[in-house]
């Protein structure tokens, strides 16, 4: 029931921001006290990201995680570009458990992951 509450708020939400001319303040604050007197502040992380999800996704855009095991130089951001299309959200993020190589995740749900701690186990699995 409250992750059908959370999908009902990131829907609302998504659809009062795609408007043409909103005043984001009152909707923030309006929002925010919503979220307070129903009790869900607590999820209001999971439901911006729920909302962002769906303006990306009515605009035919990505959000694409690329996860490291350390920073990016230049000469690899700009192979990474490559994919990225003009309006895609991006986000980096360095995860040292990977070892070396590279995770990219495209809207939460695919994965190519050439990373070496996914080759290791693998390895391992045989």
């Amino acid at each position: 029931m409250k992750q059908n509450k959370v999908k009902l708020f990131a829907k609302s939400l998504a659809e009062v921001i795609s408007k043409k001319e909103i005043d984001e303040k009152k909707v923030v604050n309006n929002f925010v006290k919503l979220l307070v007197s129903s009790g869900y502040e607590g999820k209001s992380k999971e439901i911006l990201s729920l909302a962002e999800d769906i303006i990306l996704a009515k605009q035919g855009k990505n959000k694409i995680t690329f996860e490291t095991a350390r920073t990016t130089t230049a000469s690899q951001k700009k192979i990474l570009e490559k994919i990225v299309k003009k309006g895609d959200v991006v986000k980096e993020k360095i995860n040292p458990e990977l070892i070396a190589g590279i995770k990219i995740i495209i809207n939460d749900s695919k994965q190519f992951d050439a990373s070496m701690q996914s080759k290791l186990q693998k390895i391992i699995a045989l």
